[in-house]
């Protein structure tokens, strides 16, 4: 889950459908902290690549923040200052889909590895 005002990251595991395992205090909301930013920045929606990779579509630092396993971080920089959210399609999963807020643009970029598909799909 992206934490939109503090540009943190955190994961919760899947007990079944609609149900999630919590963390205890001091966790402030039950998940597990995976990744949070420096900078003056805010996380909001995010992808995940298939080696792992968290994409998630970072607002103020115009571009999608890449946050590896291990905790390595890299960064795709976009013209828009607003980019809000992204999935990946194509027939290799290699595309990726952004959405830039300021602009109203949806771009559409191949992406140098294979994403997973969205759990529902039309």
């Amino acid at each position: 889950m992206a934490e939109t005002p503090t540009a943190r990251l955190w994961a919760f595991d899947i007990l079944s459908p609609g149900k999630i395992a919590r963390q205890p205090w001091p966790s402030p909301h039950g998940g597990r902290f995976i990744a949070g930013s420096a900078a003056y920045q805010r996380f909001d929606s995010l992808g995940v690549e298939a080696n792992g990779n968290i994409c998630v579509a970072t607002l103020f630092s115009t571009g999608i923040s890449v946050i590896a396993p291990d905790g390595a971080t890299a960064h795709v920089a976009l013209p828009d200052p607003y980019t809000t959210n992204l999935c990946f399609g194509g027939p290799d999963l290699t595309t990726a889909y952004i959405t830039q807020s300021q602009s109203g643009q949806l771009l559409r970029m191949l992406w140098p590895r294979e994403g997973l598909a969205l759990a529902y799909s039309a």
